[in-house]
C-alpha cells in the first residue's frame, strides 16, 4: 500500500509498537481477518539492507564506522537512539538505556526468557506489608487461573523450551518443548545447587537453537533463531494475514471525539500524516506509551489522555538486577550454551518477596563493561573518572581476566510501585525519569544478596552490584497500570482505558506490580487475552462517532 492509501484507509485496528505486546496482539487480530496497521517508530529490520545484526552496537561502531553517526548505528541496531533524562535529586543527566526501537521493539535484544508469574504475583500485597509508601493493590484485576490458558497458548506460539520448575504445582499445564542438554559447566552447577537443597531447572527459553547459536543478548540475532516478536508474530502477520507495517512512523499525538480516539497524528519518513482506526492499541513500551498519552494533552484532557486518575507515568518499576560471577571446575567452552539454569528458592523468603536467579548468558565485551565502569566512577567523582579514563586498557584487561571461563548468574528482584517513581515530560517534550530505590527495597536487596552469596560460597562468587544503576531500566513497567477503579488505575481488566471506548494498552505499562521474574511471557499471554476480547467486540461493534468512519 502507498502512504496515501494507508492514510485513506479506515483500519479495524491500529497498533503503535511492534514488541511482544503489540505484535502478538496484532498477529491474533490479523489471523482473524481484521484489517491491521502496525505503526513502528524505528526501522524495519526485516527488509532493510542497512540493519546491523550479530554483535553489540558499540563493537560494530568501532569496527566499521564509515562516517555514520553513533545515533544512526543505534537505530540500525534496533536500539533506542533518543536520550532519556534521568532526574536524581537536583541533578539531571541524559542516559541511553538498552531498550528496543524498531521492528520487534526490545524483544530483538532480550535474553529470550519466557517465564510464567507465580500465583503470589497476582496477590502482591500479601508479602509487601512493610512497603507502606508503595501503591500495591491487594490483587490484580485478573487471576492466575484466568491467564493460565493464555500462558499455554503463548508458550506454544513462542516455542518455549524448558524443563519443569520443581517449585511449581504438578497440576500446572505447560506447553513447553525439550531444551538442549546442559553444558558440562552447567551440569556441575545443577548438581551443586541440588545438593544444597535448591530446585534448579532449565530456564524457559524462546530460542530455536540453530547450529552455532550464540544465545544473542543485547543485539539482533543474525541467525534468526531468537524467538522475538518479529519472527514469531510480526512477519507472519504481514506475510500471511494482510497486516500492514508503517515503519519510521513516529506517532506524536492522539486526538479524540467524545470518548473515542479518532486520529493519530504522525511523522512518517519526514512527512506529517494522519491515520484513523476503529480500535487503537498502544504497545510502545512502558516509556513510550505513557509519554504519548502525556503528549496528547488537550482542552478535554488537560493532564494527558486517559489520565483522569493522574496515574499515567506513575508507579514506574524496573527489576533490580545484580550479577554473580562464578568459575566452575568444568570450564565452559566458547561454543557451549551458557544461559540454561534458574532457581526460585528465594522467590518468597523470610516472609517477603525477593525474586528469581538465572543464568545471565554472555555479557557484553570487556571493553563495553570497562567503559560503563568508567562512567559510573565519573558520576561519583570527576577526578577519579578522569584517572579511570587514562587506565581504560588496564581496566578492560582486568575485566577480561575476571570473566574468563566463568558463568554469570543474574538475580532479578521485584521492584515495588511508588507514585513518586515516575515518568514526566520536560518543557521540550523529552522524557524525564524520576526514580529512586526506597528503603524497603534496599533491605530486601541486602537479604537477597546474603542468601545468594551463602548459597554460592563454594565458588567464591564475585558480585557486581548493578541494582542501584537507575539507567539500566531493565524490564521497565507499570506506568499505565490496570485495575478495578478509574480513580487509581488507567486501564480496566481488559486493558482498555477506563475513560475511553476504543483505546487499549498491551505493553508492560499495564503491570500493577512487577513480579520477581521476566515479564515477556506475561505480556504475550495478556496480549492474546486482550485480542480475544477485542475480537468479540469486533464481531458486534459499538460504533464510535460517525466522523471516525469518514
Amino acid at each position: 500500500m502507498t502512504p496515501a492509501e494507508i492514510q485513506a484507509c479506515q483500519w479495524d485496528a491500529i497498533i503503535v509498537g511492534t514488541g511482544i505486546g503489540g505484535a502478538t496482539l496484532g498477529y491474533s487480530l490479523a489471523q482473524s481477518g481484521m484489517k491491521v496497521l502496525f505503526c513502528e517508530k524505528g526501522m524495519d529490520h526485516l527488509s532493510t539492507s542497512t540493519a546491523l545484526t550479530g554483535d553489540w552496537t558499540e563493537t560494530l561502531f568501532e569496527r566499521e564506522c564509515e562516517g555514520d553517526s553513533y545515533a544512526n548505528y543505534l537505530k540500525r541496531s534496533g536500539r533506542l537512539s533518543d536520550p532519556i533524562f534521568e532526574l536524581s535529586g537536583i541533578t539531571s543527566r541524559a542516559v541511553l538505556p538498552i531498550l528496543g526501537e524498531g521492528t520487534g521493539g526490545s524483544s530483538t535484544l532480550y535474553g529470550m526468557v519466557m517465564e510464567r508469574f507465580f500465583p503470589s504475583d497476582f496477590e502482591p500485597a500479601k508479602y509487601a506489608k512493610a512497603a507502606t509508601q508503595a501503591q500495591i493493590p491487594e490483587r490484580w484485576p485478573i487471576t492466575m487461573e484466568e491467564l493460565e490458558p493464555y500462558y499455554s497458548e503463548a508458550e506454544a506460539l513462542y516455542r518455549v523450551k524448558a524443563t519443569r520448575d520443581p517449585l511449581r504445582p504438578d497440576t500446572e499445564c505447560r506447553s513447553i518443548l525439550s531444551p538442549p542438554s546442559y553444558s558440562p559447566a552447567n551440569s556441575e552447577l545443577f548438581e551443586y545447587l541440588s545438593a544444597q537443597g535448591c530446585n534448579p531447572y532449565h530456564v524457559p527459553m524462546a530460542c530455536d537453537y540453530k547450529p552455532g547459536c550464540r544465545e544473542c543478548i543485547g543485539f539482533i540475532c543474525e541467525k534468526r533463531c531468537k524467538g522475538d516478536s518479529v519472527n514469531i508474530c510480526l512477519e507472519p502477520a504481514l506475510r500471511e494475514h494482510g497486516a500492514v507495517l508503517a515503519d519510521n512512523c513516529d506517532v506524536l499525538k492522539l486526538t479524540t471525539e467524545n470518548t473515542c480516539v479518532t486520529t493519530l497524528h504522525c511523522r512518517w519518513n519526514g512527512a506529517d500524516v494522519t491515520l484513523r482506526g476503529n480500535t487503537i492499541i498502544l504497545a510502545a513500551g512502558a516509556i513510550g506509551t505513557p509519554a504519548l498519552l502525556l503528549r496528547s494533552a488537550s482542552k478535554a484532557w488537560p493532564h494527558g489522555l486517559a489520565n483522569g486518575s493522574d496515574q499515567v507515568g506513575r508507579n514506574l518499576m524496573r527489576h533490580l538486577f545484580d550479577y554473580y560471577v562464578v568459575k566452575p571446575r568444568k570450564s565452559p567452552h566458547e561454543s557451549d550454551l551458557v544461559k540454561q539454569l534458574a532457581w526460585n528458592d528465594f522467590y518468597i523468603s523470610d516472609g517477603v518477596k525477593l525474586g528469581t536467579v538465572q543464568s545471565n548468558g554472555n555479557l557484553p565485551p570487556p571493553r563495553i563493561i570497562a567503559r560503563s565502569m568508567k562512567e559510573d566512577i565519573s558520576r561519583h567523582s570527576s577526578v577519579l573518572g578522569f584517572i579511570a579514563s587514562k587506565f581504560l586498557p588496564v581496566i578492560e584487561q582486568a575485566v577480561k581476566a575476571s570473566l574468563k571461563k566463568t558463568i554469570v548468574f543474574a538475580s532479578i528482584m521485584e521492584d515495588y510501585p511508588y507514585p513518586d517513581n515516575r515518568l514526566t515530560l520536560g518543557t521540550d517534550g523529552k522524557v524525564v525519569i524520576n526514580y529512586s530505590i526506597h528503603e524497603n527495597d534496599k533491605e530486601r536487596l541486602e537479604l537477597f544478596r546474603d542468601k545468594i552469596k551463602k548459597l554460592l560460597k563454594k565458588y567464591h562468587p564475585k558480585l557486581n552490584q548493578a541494582a542501584q544503576k537507575n539507567s539500566l531500566l531493565g524490564h521497565v513497567c507499570g506506568t499505565c497500570r490496570f485495575g478495578e477503579s478509574p480513580k487509581d488505575s488507567v486501564l480496566d481488566r481488559y486493558n482498555k482505558a477506563h475513560e475511553l471506548d476504543n483505546l487499549y494498552v498491551v505493553d508492560s505499562s499495564f503491570f500493577p506490580t512487577s513480579s520477581g521474574t521476566n515479564p515477556s511471557l506475561t505480556i504475550a499471554a495478556n496480549a492474546l487475552r486482550v485480542a480475544e476480547h477485542i475480537l468479540k467486540k469486533h464481531t458486534n461493534p459499538t460504533p464510535c462517532p460517525t466522523t471516525l468512519y469518514k
